[in-house]
């Protein structure tokens, strides 16, 4: 069974309300996993616990192509062969209890996995304001891409405020003229992307 089962299951058909519980906490989890084939690995077993309650409890939410060839006497076999209520409610308890306990297990893999990664170096003010201000660039109107007169008039404009920022902020001038000379690149891009 793999989480790809899992997903094409007709959640409108799955009953009791536990099952249906555990499958979209399964599938809810699977989703905010950072490593999907990590996470497939770890759930693995409880992947296959519930495909298995689902196909005994609530075959009509699987789609048929989705569902695994089971012959005709299997199929006669698991229509007269009810489970007991009790034992749904344990195995539906147990198999809580074991998603709890795979949730855990995933924390655990994922806080190892970041211990042994590199730390991103954090983001330099200079970067930022430098970011911002070319990310105006980009918001030219789209009426005005082939506008070279408008395009040199706002570049005009977002170095003369960029200088400022930075002058009054205490950045030192070579890191200024990075950002200028970021900006002016922008504008050089667009503008020969106009003249073409």
């Amino acid at each position: 069974m793999t989480i790809k089962q899992l997903q094409a299951l007709d959640m409108s058909k799955v009953q009791p309300e536990p099952l249906k519980v555990a499958v979209t906490d399964i599938l809810g989890d699977y989703d905010k996993a950072s490593s999907k084939s990590d996470f497939e690995e770890i759930a693995k077993e409880n992947i296959e616990k519930v495909f298995l309650l689902v196909e005994r409890l609530a075959p009509k939410a699987i789609k048929d192509n989705t569902a695994p060839k089971v012959k005709k006497k299997e199929k006669k076999e698991l229509k007269t062969s009810k489970p007991k209520k009790a034992s749904v409610k344990k195995e539906l308890g147990m198999l809580n209890e074991d998603i709890k306990k795979c949730r855990v297990k995933i924390r655990k893999f994922n806080e190892e996995k970041r211990k042994n990664e590199p730390k991103k170096p954090k983001v330099m003010r200079h970067t930022k304001i430098k970011n911002h201000f070319i990310s105006i660039a980009n918001l030219i109107p789209p009426a005005q891409k082939d506008n070279v007169k408008m395009q040199k008039e706002a570049e005009k404009i977002l170095l003369r405020a960029h200088r400022g920022i930075m002058n009054t902020y205490g950045i030192n001038f070579v890191r200024a003229e990075a950002g200028e000379k970021a900006i002016k690149e922008k504008y050089d891009k667009m503008e020969q992307r106009a003249t073409k």
